[in-house]
C-alpha cells in the first residue's frame, strides 16, 4: 500500500548521489547474503569553506499507528523506533585544519546490508522505509551545518539460493493439487506461488464425474491475507483478516478439439459465458457429462493499493493463503415410509424419494505476494527514470508529483491511482479507504472504482 513520504531535499549545495536508490534483499531473511548499498556524497561550493567532519548515515525506521492506545492508560497511539543505524565519516578535519576547495567536492561511500534486514512495508497502519543522509559539520555556534537526505528502497525477491544453483536442482513455484470424492475428481493447477500483487494469476482446473447428473454449480477463489501487528515494548497484539475475491480477467477451453474428433468424442458445448457465470453465481448449474471439464482462469490480484506483500517481520507480519471451493450438485435417492397404509397389509409402503445434495472440493495453499515495483521475473525493477516518469497524471499534476517526491520510486499503482481518483469527490475517496472498495458506493459508482481499485499496475516495459 504505497504512501506518499516526501523527502528532506536541504540545502542545495549538498546532495546524494546512488549507484541504486533501490536495494534487492534475495531469498528468506535466513539466507546468509550481504548486499551493497553505493553512492557518493557531492557537494558543489562557490569559495572554499570550513567543515570538521563529513558524515554519512544509512537509517531504517518503524512506525505503527495503534488507535487503541498503548500503555497502561492507553494514551499512546503512536509508535516509532529505529532498526538500522550506520554511520560513516567521509572526512575528518580538525578545527584548524584545512578548508574544503571551491567546486566540486566528493566522497564515495558503501553500506553493507544484511538479507535478515526488514523490506520496505507500507501498509496504512504500520510502515518501515529507510533513507540516507548526509551532514556537513561546520565549526563555529552561529554557522548552521550542511544537511540532505535520500530514501532508498529494499524490496525483497525469492530468487534462486545459491545451494539450489549448486545442486543443479531447478526450482518449481507451480502447485498441483488432486482432490477426489465420489462424485468427481478435481485437478487444480496453479502456476505460479510466487507473484507481484496486481499481475496476472492463472489457474486450471480439471473436473472427470465418477457418476452421472452431476452439475458444477460454483467455483469461488479467494485471497486471504493476515496481518498481525505488534508492539514488543507495550505486549500489544493485534490480529486482521482480509479476504479479496479474484477478479477474472479470461477463460479458456484446455480441450484439443483434434484429440477429441480422434477419439470420437463430441467437444465441450459450454459456452464461455456461462463458465465466466460459475465464478460470480451460487447457482450456474452447468451439467459435466462424461468429457472432463478443462478450463483455464486467469485472475488479475488485487494491486498495493488494498493488499500488502508478504512479510517476514515479526511486528509486522503479513501472510497470504489462496482458497478454492468447488461446488458441485449431486444426485441421491431417499426413502421414506409412505403415511397411509396399504389395503392388504399392516406395513406402510415405502416411497422413494430423489433429492440433490451439494457436494464441495476444497483446496487452501499459501502463496508468496511481492511488492507491485518488481517485474514478473522478480529480480529486475524498472529502469529509475522511467519509474519518475508519470505519463499517468496530467502536466500539471506532474510537475508536483515530482517536486514534492524528488527522488522517491513511485509505485505505479499509486500513479495510476492518483489519476483516477481526482474524478472522485472527497467523500467518495473516504469511501475507498474505509471499505477497501466499493461496498458503500452508491451503485451506479461500484463498476468504476471497483475497476479502479483492481487494476494492474502499469506494464514494466523498457
Amino acid at each position: 500500500m504505497p504512501i506518499a513520504v516526501p523527502f528532506l531535499t536541504g540545502n542545495k549545495q549538498l546532495s546524494i548521489e546512488l549507484a541504486e536508490p533501490v536495494v534487492l534483499l534475495r531469498g528468506l531473511p535466513s539466507d546468509p547474503t550481504t548486499h551493497v548499498l553505493r553512492g557518493e556524497v557531492e557537494l558543489m561550493l562557490s569559495r572554499p569553506t570550513s567543515a570538521s567532519q563529513v558524515l554519512v548515515n544509512l537509517v531504517g525506521k518503524s512506525n505503527m499507528l495503534w488507535p487503541e492506545g498503548l500503555g497502561s492508560r492507553a494514551s499512546k497511539v503512536y509508535h516509532e523506533k529505529t532498526i538500522l543505524d550506520q554511520t560513516i565519516i567521509l572526512d575528518n578535519r580538525p578545527e584548524d585544519g584545512q578548508m574544503l576547495p571551491a567546486g566540486l567536492n566528493r566522497w564515495p561511500f558503501e553500506f553493507l546490508i544484511p538479507n535478515r534486514m526488514v523490506e520496505t512495508i507500507e501498509d496504512e497502519m504500520a510502515q518501515v522505509y529507510y533513507f540516507v543522509s548526509a551532514t556537513v559539520q561546520r565549526p563555529g555556534l552561529g554557522t548552521p551545518n550542511l544537511r540532505c537526505r535520500r530514501n532508498i528502497l529494499l524490496l525483497r525477491t525469492l530468487s534462486w539460493s545459491d545451494d539450489v544453483i549448486a545442486s543443479h536442482a531447478l526450482p518449481t513455484t507451480s502447485i498441483v493439487a488432486e482432490r477426489k470424492t465420489d462424485a468427481c475428481d478435481a485437478t487444480i493447477y496453479i502456476e505460479k506461488s510466487i507473484v507481484s500483487s496486481g499481475t496476472q494469476f492463472p489457474i486450471s482446473i480439471v473436473l472427470t464425474t465418477q457418476m452421472k447428473n452431476v452439475s458444477l454449480e460454483a467455483i469461488n477463489v479467494t485471497l486471504t491475507e493476515k496481518r498481525l501487528y505488534q508492539v514488543p515494548e507495550y505486549t500489544a497484539r493485534r490480529a486482521e483478516l482480509h479476504d479479496f475475491k479474484l477478479q477474472l480477467a479470461s477463460v479458456t477451453d484446455m480441450t484439443d478439439p483434434e484429440q477429441m474428433i480422434q477419439a470420437l468424442v463430441p467437444a465441450s458445448d459450454i459456452p464461455l459465458q456461462q463458465i465466466r457465470r460459475v465464478l460470480s453465481a451460487k447457482n450456474a448449474h452447468i451439467p459435466l457429462g462424461s468429457n472432463p471439464f478443462q478450463y483455464k482462469f486467469i485472475f488479475t490480484l488485487p494491486n498495493c493499493l488494498t493488499l500488502n506483500h508478504t512479510t517476514y517481520f515479526k511486528e509486522m507480519n503479513f501472510q497470504h493463503h489462496l482458497k478454492i471451493d468447488i461446488e458441485l450438485s449431486v444426485p441421491s435417492t431417499a426413502v421414506k415410509p409412505n403415511s397411509e397404509l396399504s389395503s392388504t397389509s399392516h406395513h406402510a409402503a415405502p416411497e422413494i424419494v430423489k433429492t440433490v445434495e451439494r457436494t464441495h472440493i476444497h483446496m487452501e495453499t499459501p502463496i508468496t505476494i511481492l511488492d507491485c515495483r518488481l517485474k514478473e521475473d522478480f529480480t529486475t525493477l524498472p529502469t529509475y527514470q522511467e519509474s519518475m516518469s508519470d505519463t499517468a497524471v496530467n502536466e500539471e499534476d506532474a510537475e508536483d508529483v515530482l517536486k514534492k517526491r524528488a527522488g522517491f520510486f513511485i509505485c505505479p499503482c499509486y500513479v495510476d491511482y492518483k489519476k483516477k481518483s481526482s474524478k472522485l469527490n472527497g467523500k467518495e475517496r473516504m469511501m475507498i479507504r474505509q471499505n477497501n472498495g466499493v461496498e458503500s458506493l452508491p451503485s451506479s459508482q461500484n463498476s468504476s472504482t471497483e475497476n479502479l481499485l483492481l487494476l494492474p499496475p502499469p506494464p514494466y516495459n523498457k
